[in-house]
């Protein structure tokens, strides 16, 4: 895949888990994303906002402060650790109502 050397298919796709309280990816995402990262494969994260007028679902986890990027350290370190590519996902979902 371009530059990246995957030794097979099997990719786990970005899930949306709403569970990084204010934003900010939580110390267990290291352990959810290291269980499931193999030796060549693909990891794809979670939807990541990049501002914090990005989201569009609560809990979810961003990369606009240093807070946040120092979260994801570990996540990323851990996954590469097993051998696996990590992407991040960034999105902004527009504009979104206020309920």
């Amino acid at each position: 895949m371009g530059k990246f050397n995957l030794s097979h298919r099997v990719v786990v796709p970005p899930l949306t888990r709403c569970r990084s309280y204010g934003n900010v990816p939580q110390p267990h995402v290291v352990l959810f994303y290291s269980q499931r990262a193999t030796r060549g494969g693909l990891v794809i994260a979670e939807a990541t906002g990049i501002s914090d007028t990005a989201q569009g679902y609560p809990d979810t986890p961003g990369v606009w402060t240093k807070e946040q990027v120092e979260a994801w350290k570990p996540i990323v370190n851990a996954v590469h650790d097993k051998g696996a590519v990590f992407i991040c996902q960034i999105w902004h979902v527009g504009r979104v109502p206020s309920s």
